[in-house]
């Protein structure tokens, strides 16, 4: 449940001495407009004061906060034929996370919508932003002063930062997450209970309220959840692996959603996916040995990437792995932070800092930028195609592809692996040769003319310049274009 012991909560927050800039009470009285402008002006001042959550609550007198009742509800109430929670969400820009929690407070209904702060940029209803000042609602361009200070503090935070479960039990934290196995992957020594809990929050990943409970932060959700699909702003945040009975999605023989956190979930999704490649097994040593299509490396290197870089604000699209009897395509949502030509050489850079750190503390991620460089490395030493890197629709995308000899290439395939190769080779102080771009491509000595029409080409289109001004010369060199 995303919001745990909700009724303490709600007796937390009635003995608070008067509404905040990020807490509303009402009694019964019910506009659609009206509470549009609350959650905006609640979610952009739960921002500025640095709250992880906002509440709108029905059920609650103004003065003294007595709790009455209410005969609302508003999961039942209608805006035209549309539910109304569906009406407001998408009522909302960007769309945050709304949990409408109903509370039966000793024979009481109450009605309590929790908040997401602004994580992207100010919260609009109907493209306008409100704020509250003391306890009224305003228009935010009205408060110049105080939409700077907005922006600057979304600017600061981060998704992983965002509360995913607010007040939850000691008890509740040890049996939703996998605590032991996380702090296990961290190398921290066995703890009790108390220990646990303290390292959640010295890695700032459990937050202590203040008010008998804590806060799950997303980050903590996302890595050691039990279940994502507890916490609806996180559980398409699971990666979906769906595998097609030939080379395109007419047919689908399996499709599997991701339940567990990233900490426990990683070594099982890579597992799942390289047990679904083609293979075959052979003898080495008196030792029966799995040869998989695809060098595993490379397979863990774009699966580590599409959960790392995926752009966490994105709702209703996950980390999707589709895989084909002549590919794989790995989908993440969100832009790449790069141009994908300059995947292999660009330094690393992450929309998720925090995630990504965790995810290489727990050693399935790079963060020095070489984990493409490697995979590409893996796939060149198999004599592979060369991947290929797109941005489609705000979302990156990358494919990977079964064995194909040369003669089998189209001419964009060939050109991308000299290019691709051109980068590797300039990364590791060798640059590229016709020789080496032979082997990469798997020909033999004999083809030395052929690898050089494919020289020549990728030269014209601008992919490599030589390095060397004798272009005659069998040992002359070449390098990417933006050496």
């Amino acid at each position: 449940m995303p919001v745990a012991e909700p009724v303490k909560l709600l007796e937390t927050l009635c003995a608070l001495p008067r509404e905040t800039e990020w807490l509303e009470f009402k009694v019964s009285h019910f506009d659609s407009d009206e509470v549009g402008r609350y959650v905006s002006a609640l979610s952009n001042s739960a921002m500025l004061n640095n709250e992880a959550r906002a509440y709108l609550i029905y059920g609650v007198e103004d003065e003294g906060h007595r709790i009455i009742g209410t005969t609302l509800s508003l999961k039942s109430e209608l805006v035209g034929n549309e539910v109304f929670e569906n009406w407001l969400t998408r009522s909302l820009e960007p769309r945050i996370n709304l949990e409408f929690v109903e509370i039966n407070y000793s024979g009481r209904m109450v009605n309590m919508i929790v908040i997401d702060p602004a994580f992207q940029h100010p919260v609009r209803f109907k493209h306008e932003a409100y704020i509250r000042i003391a306890s009224v609602t305003k228009p935010l361009r009205e408060y110049p002063e105080r939409e700077r200070a907005l922006w600057a503090a979304v600017s600061r935070f981060a998704f992983e930062q965002g509360v995913a479960v607010s007040h939850m039990t000691r008890n509740d934290v040890l049996q939703a997450f996998h605590c032991d196995d996380l702090l296990r992957l961290l190398k921290r020594p066995p703890q009790s209970s108390d220990g646990v809990i303290g390292h959640l929050i010295a890695e700032r990943l459990l937050i202590d309220d203040n008010q008998g409970g804590y806060d799950v932060t997303n980050l903590l959700a996302l890595i050691a959840a039990r279940d994502l699909n507890q916490f609806p702003a996180l559980k398409a945040k699971a990666p979906r692996v769906i595998c097609y009975q030939g080379s395109n999605k007419s047919v689908a023989i399996s499709d599997e959603q991701g339940r567990r956190g990233y900490a426990t979930m990683f070594p099982r999704l890579l597992k799942y996916v390289m047990d679904r490649v083609p293979q075959q097994e052979e003898m080495r040593h008196g030792t029966r040995v799995k040869e998989y299509m695809y060098p595993e490396i490379a397979i863990r290197e774009f699966l580590a990437n599409s959960l790392i870089h995926q752009d966490l604000t994105v709702t209703g699209a996950s980390p999707l792995i589709e895989v084909f009897t002549d590919k794989i395509e790995i989908t993440n949502p969100g832009s790449p932070l790069v141009e994908p030509d300059r995947f292999i050489d660009a330094p690393a850079r992450s929309r998720n800092e925090r995630l990504a750190s965790l995810m290489r503390r727990l050693g399935y991620a790079e963060e020095r930028g070489s984990g493409i460089d490697r995979a590409v490395e893996a796939i060149e030493a198999q004599a592979l195609p060369p991947p290929l890197f797109r941005s489609v629709s705000s979302s990156t995308v990358i494919t990977i592809y079964c064995q194909r000899v040369f003669a089998q290439m189209t001419r964009d395939d060939r050109l991308r692996a000299c290019y691709q190769h051109a980068c590797v080779k300039f990364l590791s102080g060798d640059p590229m040769r016709n020789a080496t771009l032979r082997r990469r491509l798997g020909v033999s000595d004999s083809q030395y003319p052929q690898v050089s029409n494919v020289i020549r080409d990728a030269i014209a289109d601008g992919l490599i310049k030589p390095l060397d001004s004798d272009q005659g010369n069998r040992l002359a060199r070449y390098v990417p274009y933006w050496v």
